[in-house]
This record gives structure tokens, C-alpha cells and sequence, in this order.
């Protein structure tokens, strides 16, 4: 145990690791749309659900998204440790017809709880930050399926944080399960025991769909999986909401032996919109005496600029739009030279905004 950190502390940390791991049964991030056969439907036998549960891609993530154009998945995953509590949250649904797509995650550590959520697709952009909307902007927007997309990140960065959507139905398909249903709607609810969980499997529809999936074990973990599809799944962009600059600052400086001061780099492949550039402003501000001075501004549409300030230093902007877009995005180069000698920070101005980019609301 380290200086200064207590017992408790240690607790808290083992409890947010183990909710992080705590899906209770992994598996590959790949829903069965074969039949029944011969068994008839509905209700289930333990033993057709079985085999239902045991068949490959029983359920299977990227097949329902390839099915449904309008797809919800949302999954709460809880651990409770003396004490201490812990939640995540996951919610994310597409409808392809409109090209947008909604992703939202909460997480909530004892009293404390992070939310944010982004809605996308179109030119205009929704972003929630814990309670509070903004409107953001995206003038390319290109589409994409979350579901996808999230699987292939999720396979390019294995230890990132991801949703759980995987849940490996062979690994509870031997239990012997008591299921009940309800012809009307076509819901069986299948409900099941082994040594450390109870398991529960909603199915919907003939053929039988997997649509949700809940594991308990005791009051300690459980983790909920829901699957919603049709005129069930709804995203909704809202108008006139405050506009939120976007998250973009500049590098650190670089001083040469010359006494020339310059700042360069490409805009980061994270940066997933596009901007138009006159709406975005390079400053120079001079923090000297502990008062901002402006000495020199860039508006990014202009390419290049020389300028000389009021103390006689002489500025160079360029930004080059590498990508050829003729947006500020991905990939694009920009670069400011400068022979003064105050102390200098650049800062990006986000004039649709009318804030200074990188700040969190």
C-alpha cells in the first residue's frame, strides 16, 4: 500500500477493475435467424433451447446488424463490493434508413457518475455531457455502423473500453431451464441456475430471437443485455441547442537555435469531423506580466499569412489542407513561425461556437 492511500482506496480500485472485467460470460462479438426445426417453437423444452443456446452464433451482434437497419443494444453492468458501488452503462442503436446513430455511456462510481452521449449522422450533431445538450457540427458527415465500427476497433485495441456486447450463450446452454411464454406477444423468458449465477434469456418471435440477456450473481454482480429492433429504436436530433466548439488545441512549442519559436502538426486522425476553415481562428496571446495580449490572428480560410506585430516580431501561419477536402479535418497541416521573444500560447478560436476550442463544457 502505497504512502497516503488508504484501505479503502485500495478497495475502491479493485472494485472499479473488477467491474470493468465483470461481463459474465465473454465471448466473440459476432443473433441466430435459423429455426426451430422439427421442435416445436413455442414454448421452448429445455432441451430445444439448449441446443438453441449451444448452435454457433446463437447470438451474434454484427448478424442482427446486418438485419436490422434499426437497432438498439443496451447493456447495465453493476458490482457492489462492501459497500461500494459501481455501474456501467451502454446504449447504442443506428437507423440506417436516416444514416444516424446515437452512442451513450454511464458510469457511475459510488456518488459520482460520468455520462455523455453523441448522436450522428447528419451535418448537425447532439452531444450530452452528464446533463447538459450542446449542438455540434459535421459538414461531411459520413456514416457508419456503430455496431461495426465499434467491433473493429474493439479488434484493433483489445484492452480498450467497449461496450459488452458479447455474450457466449454455449456456456450456460447445459443448464436445465424452466421457460414460460406468452403466445400473444411471442416472448419466452428462460430461467436458469449454476454454481455462481442465475441466468435469464428473453426470446422473442417464431423463429425465436435472443433479445435480452441478464446474469445475477447474488446482490454482488449483475450484468442486463436488451436488444430492441423496428419502430422500437428512436433517435431524435434536437434544434437550438447551445453550440459546443470543437476539441482541438495546439502542440507545444519548439525553439530553435536561431531564436525562432514555431508551432506544427497534423490534425489528429481522432478528429472525426470536418470544419469549414473560416470559421476557425489561429491567436497569438502574450501572457507576459501576467495580462493576455493578442499580438497576431490567423483566420485558417486565408492559407498563409505575414504579419507584423505591434512590437515589430514578425508571424507566419500556413495551413495546408492535405486532405483536399477544403475542410479543416483529418490529416490536415498547419504550422505558425515567429521571431518574438514573449511567452506565448496558440490558441483556436471556434467562431460558429463562439468559444475557444479543447475546453469541456
Amino acid at each position: 500500500m502505497t504512502d497516503g492511500q488508504s484501505r479503502e482506496d485500495v478497495r475502491f480500485s479493485t472494485l472499479v477493475v473488477l467491474l470493468m472485467l465483470s461481463t459474465a460470460f465473454t465471448g466473440c462479438l459476432n443473433a441466430s435467424d435459423e429455426g426451430c426445426g422439427e421442435v416445436d417453437c413455442f414454448p421452448l423444452e429445455s432441451d430445444a433451447l439448449s441446443e438453441l443456446l449451444s448452435a454457433p452464433g446463437a447470438f451474434d451482434v454484427l448478424a442482427l446488424a446486418t438485419i436490422h437497419d434499426n437497432l438498439k443494444i443496451e447493456t447495465t453492468t453493476t458490482y457492489e463490493n462492501m459497500g461500494q458501488f459501481a455501474e456501467i452503462h451502454w446504449d447504442v442503436s443506428k437507423i440506417t434508413s436516416s444514416q444516424i446513430r446515437s452512442i451513450s455511456m454511464r458510469m457511475t462510481l459510488g456518488t459520482s457518475t460520468i455520462e455523455n452521449q453523441v448522436i450522428e449522422g447528419q451535418k448537425m450533431t447532439n452531444i450530452r455531457v452528464n446533463g447538459d445538450w450542446y449542438e455540434g457540427r459535421d459538414e461531411v458527415p459520413d456514416y457508419a455502423d456503430p455496431f461495426y465500427e465499434m467491433a473493429q476497433l474493439a479488434l484493433e485495441q483489445p484492452d480498450g473500453f467497449w461496450p459488452p456486447f458479447a455474450f457466449d450463450t454455449s456456456a450456460v446452454a447445459d443448464l436445465d431451464w424452466l421457460i414460460s411464454g406468452d403466445l400473444t406477444s411471442t416472448q419466452q423468458v428462460a430461467t436458469a441456475n449454476n454454481d455462481t449465477h442465475t441466468i435469464i434469456i428473453e426470446l422473442m418471435g417464431t423463429p425465436p430471437m435472443i433479445t435480452g440477456i441478464e446474469t445475477y450473481s447474488g446482490d454482488e454482480e449483475t450484468f442486463r443485455l436488451k436488444v430492441m429492433t423496428g419502430d422500437s429504436v428512436s433517435i431524435q436530433l434536437q434544434e437550438g441547442l447551445p453550440r459546443i466548439a470543437i476539441d482541438f488545441s495546439i502542440s507545444n512549442p519548439i525553439q530553435s537555435a536561431d531564436g525562432i519559436t514555431s508551432w506544427s502538426g497534423y490534425v489528429p486522425s481522432g478528429f472525426t469531423s470536418e470544419v469549414n476553415p473560416a470559421e476557425l481562428n489561429f491567436l497569438a496571446i502574450s501572457t507576459d506580466g501576467g495580462e493576455e495580449t493578442t499580438l497576431s490572428e490567423f483566420n485558417l480560410a486565408d492559407n498563409v499569412l505575414n504579419q507584423t506585430d505591434e512590437n515589430g516580431d514578425w508571424w507566419e501561419f500556413i495551413f495546408w489542407d492535405y486532405s483536399g477536402d477544403g475542410y479543416f479535418s483529418a490529416s490536415d497541416y498547419y504550422e505558425i513561425r515567429t521571431n518574438s521573444s514573449s511567452t506565448v500560447e496558440i490558441r483556436t478560436f471556434d467562431i460558429w461556437a463562439d468559444s475557444w476550442t479543447g475546453q469541456t463544457p
